[in-house]
C-alpha cells in the first residue's frame, strides 16, 4: 500500500497508487486491491442535472464508459466490479452499497469527514489517505470530487457534493 504502479491509459503509462489491499473485504471477500490514479485525469463537472445522486451522475457514467475504454482489454478485464459504500443522495441519506469498476472516493476514505451530521460515513479511511488529500492536474493542485453528498438540511435535496479544495480542505 502506497506503492506506485503504472497502467496504460490510452496507450500511455500513468501512475496509480496501490491504495488498499483487500478493499471492503466484508463486501467483496479477500483479494480486491484498490488503485487510485495519482493525478487527476481531467476537471469535469460532477453532474449536469443539479442533483447530488452519485449513481446517476455524469462523473459516474464517464468513469465507467469513456474513461474505462482508455485502458487496454487485459486491464479492463481485470477491473472486475467492486462493491463499496455510498449514499444515494437526492434526499436519500442512508448509506447503501453500490457496485462499479471505477468510482470516486468517499469523504471517509480520504479522511475528510468533519461532521457526521453533514457528511455520511461511507467505508473506512484508506491507509494512504494523506497522499490522496491533494490532487494535481499537471503541476497545479486542483479541487477533486468525491462521491459523498452533503446530507444536512436544504443540502440533502440539492446538487451539493463534498469535494476537496486544492488546499486539501473540504466543502
Amino acid at each position: 500500500e502506497g506503492d506506485i504502479i503504472q497502467l496504460n491509459e490510452g496507450g500511455v503509462p500513468v501512475d496509480f497508487y496501490v491504495a488498499k489491499h483487500n478493499y471492503e473485504s466484508a463486501l467483496n471477500g479477500a483479494g480486491k486491491t484498490l488503485v487510485v490514479r495519482k493525478d487527476a485525469y481531467n476537471q469535469m463537472k460532477w453532474n449536469s442535472t443539479g442533483v447530488n445522486a452519485y449513481a446517476t451522475s455524469d462523473i459516474d457514467k464517464f468513469l465507467n464508459s469513456n474513461y474505462k475504454a482508455l485502458f487496454d482489454s487485459k486491464t479492463q478485464e481485470s477491473m472486475d466490479t467492486t462493491k463499496f459504500y455510498y449514499t444515494p443522495g437526492a434526499g436519500n441519506t442512508n448509506v447503501e452499497i453500490l457496485e462499479r469498476s471505477i468510482f470516486c472516493l468517499s469523504a471517509k476514505e480520504i479522511n475528510k469527514v468533519v461532521n457526521t451530521n453533514t457528511t455520511p460515513v461511507e467505508g473506512s479511511v484508506l491507509p494512504i489517505a494523506s497522499k490522496l488529500s491533494i490532487a494535481y492536474f499537471g503541476a497545479d493542485a486542483v479541487s477533486q470530487w468525491l462521491r459523498t453528498p452533503r446530507i444536512d438540511g436544504d443540502f440533502a435535496n440539492s446538487d451539493v457534493v463534498i469535494y476537496i479544495f486544492y488546499s486539501g480542505n473540504t466543502m
